[in-house]
């Protein structure tokens, strides 16, 4: 037991450290033998935790999905589209309230995302139960479409990566909402008249 705590307090250290100089520096100019110094570590140490600089990012982002998933699922009685942009506007508001370290673990997502071709990313874990959203709607009756569930969730996703992307420095984060809503309003249309189009031919 003492073990297993002692590696948990290890790890959060680095983690703490490692944020630390992120914020003082910038992440591209940290470099690992930085944060083993200031966490008074061997690189051997570190290497035990975090395979790569990049895994720190990427393991504070797993560590927001557990609040991820309680605000997926915070609005089930809404309508289809009032959830999802609550969801947004909670994610905009966290976004907002650690905005740099959040767009620090956002670009590092999209990167591994890009790299990785077998693992299942953050992005991909978010798309994937915004479609069991979306699959739910279809399945109660109150949500149709001619699209793929995954492709809607895809493009939703997408929507929202892009918000925060082009829409975060500087940060306004009524300017995002609002941008958001746009361009949800501009999917949604296409996505129900389609779907409105297909109904009428049968």
């Amino acid at each position: 037991m003492y073990r297993e705590n002692r590696k948990k307090q290890t790890k959060a250290d680095i983690v703490q450290h490692a944020i630390s100089l992120f914020k003082q520096k910038g992440y591209e100019k940290v470099t690992v033998e930085e944060i083993t110094n200031a966490c008074g570590i061997a690189k051997g140490t570190f290497f035990n935790y975090f395979p790569k600089k990049e895994y720190i990012l990427l393991h504070l982002t797993d560590s927001y999905m557990e609040l991820l998933d309680h605000i997926l699922h915070k609005y089930d009685g809404a309508s289809l589209k009032d959830q999802i942009l609550f969801i947004y506007r909670d994610l905009i508001t966290l976004y907002a309230k650690y905005a740099d370290l959040l767009r620090l673990t956002l670009e590092e997502t999209i990167r591994f995302s890009i790299r990785s071709h077998t693992e299942q990313t953050n992005i991909m874990r978010f798309q994937k139960s915004l479609g069991a959203i979306i699959e739910s709607a279809k399945n109660n009756g109150s949500f149709q479409s001619q699209w793929k569930t995954d492709q809607i969730s895809s493009i939703l996703t997408g929507l929202l990566i892009n918000v925060l992307i082009h829409y975060s420095s500087p940060l306004d984060k009524a300017q995002m909402l609002e941008e958001l809503k746009n361009q949800l309003n501009i999917v949604w249309e296409g996505i129900i008249h389609e779907s409105m189009e297909e109904n009428r031919k049968k």
